[in-house]
């Protein structure tokens, strides 16, 4: 039973040290330096407002809480934004935030989405999961 545990034990290090390679090699590239970028915010009334930043942030996330434009809760899969521009989500109408880049449905979150000078973000309230 020994020799078992001891060959599951290296299979899964080996499992783990591969996936730490993995994420690391496929990690989005980030962007060091000045940039300028733009937040669309588009609230449940349809409303928009638009955000500039200049910033030498290199992931959203940063960006967003620096400028005190979200508020959220850190948790395993990162920022889960619940508030964006003084709008908070109702969660009994089963509201959430979702980025989009250039309208295009982003596949990270905002801990994770790197940022780079000329960048246009948008963060629309949605409803339905």
């Amino acid at each position: 039973m020994n020799r078992k545990t001891g060959i599951l034990a290296a299979v899964l290090i080996a499992l783990c040290i591969a996936a730490g390679i993995v994420f690391h090699t496929n990690k989005p590239e980030t962007v060091v330096g000045a940039k300028e970028i733009d937040i669309v915010v588009i609230h449940a009334d349809k409303t928009e407002n638009t955000f500039t930043y200049q910033t030498d942030a290199e992931y959203l996330a940063d960006v967003l809480l620096e400028n005190e434009l979200v508020d959220g809760d850190m948790g395993s899969y990162g920022l889960f934004i619940t508030t964006v521009d003084g709008e908070t989500v109702d969660e009994s109408k089963q509201q959430w935030w979702c980025i989009t880049k250039d309208g295009e449905q982003v596949n990270s979150g905002a801990d994770a989405l790197p940022v780079a000078d000329g960048d246009q973000f948008e963060l629309t309230l949605m409803e339905g999961y």
